[in-house]
Parts: C-alpha cells; sequence; structure tokens
C-alpha cells in the first residue's frame, strides 16, 4: 500500500477495497449497467483528480485505460455518480472501509502505530472544509451584522 499519482493505480485499489466492502448491486431488480465497486473506484477517482461529476464522467469517456482497469464498458453518467455518492458514501460504511484499508495495512506488514516512516492521514469526514461559497460566506457577514444591530427583546407583560 503506497501512495499514487497514478490515477489507473488509485482505481485498481479502490476497486479492490469496494469489493469487499459493497455488494456487487444495491438489490437484486436494480439495472445491472454498473456494480457497487466500478462506482466506488468511479467516487474515488473524482477526489483523487479533484473534479466535478461531470469531469469525471469526461475523463472516464475519454481513457479507455481506466475504464478497463476496474471492467467498465462505459463511462457512468455524472447523475449515476451523484446518486451513487449519496448511496455508498456514509458514515458506517466509511468507517469499515478504513478499517479494510487498516487491515490491508497491516496484512502487508506497514508499521501504523508509532514509528512508520511516512505517515498516513486520513480524513473520513467526507467534508473539504476548504470549499465554501461566497454566497454562504456573505450571507453569514450579513447575519452577524443584523444579529448585532438588533435590539434586546423586550418580554411583553401577560394580558389577562
Amino acid at each position: 500500500m503506497e501512495t499514487s499519482k497514478s490515477p489507473l493505480a488509485v482505481m485498481r485499489a479502490a476497486h479492490e477495497l469496494a469489493g469487499d466492502l459493497f455488494d456487487e448491486h444495491s438489490h437484486r431488480f436494480s439495472r445491472h449497467d454498473f456494480t457497487l465497486p466500478q462506482l466506488f473506484a468511479c467516487l474515488v477517482l473524482r477526489e483523487h483528480q479533484k473534479k466535478s461529476y461531470r469531469g469525471v464522467e469526461a475523463l472516464l469517456r475519454d481513457c479507455s485505460d481506466l475504464r478497463d482497469a476496474v471492467g467498465l464498458s462505459r463511462a457512468p453518467d455524472h447523475n449515476t455518480l451523484c446518486r451513487a455518492f449519496t448511496h455508498l458514501v456514509k458514515p458506517a460504511k466509511m468507517n469499515r472501509a478504513l478499517d479494510l484499508t487498516v487491515a490491508q495495512a497491516k496484512a502487508q506488514e506497514l508499521q501504523i502505530d508509532g514509528d512508520s516512516i511516512k505517515p498516513a492521514v486520513l480524513d473520513s469526514t467526507c467534508f473539504e472544509s476548504r470549499h465554501v461559497s461566497r454566497h454562504f460566506e456573505k450571507r453569514q457577514r450579513q447575519s452577524a451584522r443584523q444579529a448585532a444591530k438588533r435590539p434586546a427583546r423586550r418580554v411583553r407583560p401577560e394580558k389577562n
């Protein structure tokens, strides 16, 4: 288990991990166009390449090597990837993915506790704190100003 800048290696590793983590399909009557491990590998590629859903769709459409690495016959639509994200990326499933990753690292005899040569850092929150929209920042400033301008509320006496 090593760090990699190669999208191909990242997709293969994610697909292998997802094979242990997820069933092939979410339901027996679901469309069998893509397996859950394939979609998970596409989502990992999206994060690795810092692309949008449409961006990773275009990348997969253009690069047959990436599709072949996980057995995709065609690139999944961006809507499929978005739906897969909401289905696959949940705290319980991601905690299990982290446990499996640690188990794989231990199986390869990597030092995880204590004196490791290269420390590993994992973010399991599934949130990117560095991305905040300008609209959100503007609304936060407006709300803070309005709260500072509001006078203290007076308690009205009850009417009998």
